[in-house]
């Protein structure tokens, strides 16, 4: 019988983190789950023990900090500092790293998709912490994945799907950002995709390296929280009249890339990963988002 790698998931209390840790588990994977309050990968002590003592066969790195406005905030340092010892502590003992990576490390100016062997050119600290944390990764770590994604959405915590229909309950109009295009991809997808890569990975395929994912069609934010408020009609009156395009300079402190559109070409070569749709990764989560508040 097939015997599946145990798993160690940090950032577990993030959207990927929880979405990964509920599909592994039901798949069957032995999966060890540290949101950041109960491992804080900066500590490098904290790090070596709980490897030692739960002995994971791979670790998905889902922390990340993302700052709300622009600057050095020291919490990016969970970024590049906490995945160089995250790197280090793996290579140390053998344990392959999924490491989770963003489509900001481009600067969003090319008119195409990203590959993954395109230039990066972050533009925020926050970026700029993200690519100094790939580099460590590479640098220290051969046994690795670098999965590159973005506009990450799911039905829990302070997700922007959930913020967008509270603030449509309460509210006639309200301002998005506009002039923003992406893919908007739903973490239950990602964490499918990262489990297939995973089992794979295990029984011997040599396809360690970079790889990009986000799910298939583009549109612009605006475009996306349109079709937000169009799903969560389907289960409710909204009092929203409205949604007001606003300048993404004037809605948002931090730079983002204007365009964080990415090629994912290899992965299906590689894996035979295939992306799905966001509209029916929307779907799924409105209907998950309106049972839980059953």
């Amino acid at each position: 019988m097939f015997e599946l790698p145990k798993l160690l998931v940090t950032g577990a209390q993030g959207q990927l983190g929880y979405e990964l840790v509920a599909y592994a588990q039901e798949h069957g994977f032995d999966v060890t789950a540290f949101p950041r309050e109960s491992l804080d990968i900066c500590d490098r002590d904290a790090v070596a023990r709980a490897l030692d003592h739960y002995q994971p066969e791979f670790i998905v790195n889902a922390a990340a900090v993302i700052p709300l406005q622009e600057g050095d905030d020291p919490g990016l340092r969970v970024n590049d500092y906490g995945v160089e010892g995250l790197a280090m502590a793996c290579a140390e003992r053998g344990i392959a790293l999924v490491h989770l990576s963003c489509a900001e490390v481009f600067d969003g100016l090319k008119e195409g998709a990203y590959r993954e062997d395109d230039a990066v050119s972050p533009l925020s600290a926050y970026a700029r912490s993200k690519c100094r944390g790939e580099a460590a990764v590479r640098e220290l770590l051969d046994r690795h994945i670098i999965l590159r994604t973005g506009w990450l959405f799911s039905a829990r915590g302070q997700s922007f799907v959930r913020r967008l229909v509270e603030q449509g309950r309460e509210n006639r109009q309200v301002q998005v950002s506009d002039g923003l295009v992406g893919c908007p991809t739903s973490a239950a997808d990602l964490g499918r995709v990262v489990v297939a890569m995973i089992k794979q990975l295990h029984v011997g395929a040599d396809a360690w390296g970079t790889y990009h994912y986000v799910a298939s069609d583009c549109t612009s934010w605006f475009g996306f929280a349109e079709a937000i408020v169009a799903a969560a009609r389907q289960y409710e009156d909204l009092k929203l009249d409205a949604l007001v395009p606003v300048p993404q300079e004037q809605m948002d402190r931090r730079l983002r890339p204007a365009r964080s559109v990415l090629h994912c070409e290899r992965i299906l070569n590689t894996f035979g990963v295939h992306q799905r749709p966001w509209r029916s990764g929307l779907t799924q989560i409105l209907r998950t988002l309106y049972s839980l508040t059953d």
